[in-house]
């Protein structure tokens, strides 16, 4: 599995940071994907197991959060 955030779609209302620290962190104002590589405005975390990024996903009010 996968999850793919689209940075520049990000506002900053850090909910997937509070929802799930695990994956999730604050920089600059934007959401980042802990441990992630990034492509410009990409950035995209290779997952094993089932978490909170799902829940961050769904909360996410501009749909930056995609899981495949």
């Amino acid at each position: 599995m996968k999850i793919i955030l689209e940075k520049e779609k990000c506002i900053g209302c850090r909910t997937c940071a509070a929802l799930c620290p695990k994956f999730f962190e604050m920089k600059e104002s934007v959401s980042h994907l802990k441990g992630s590589k990034e492509k410009g405005e990409i950035e995209e975390l290779e997952v094993k197991e089932d978490g909170c990024y799902k829940e961050a996903q769904e909360i996410c009010p501009v749909n930056c959060i995609k899981v495949k």
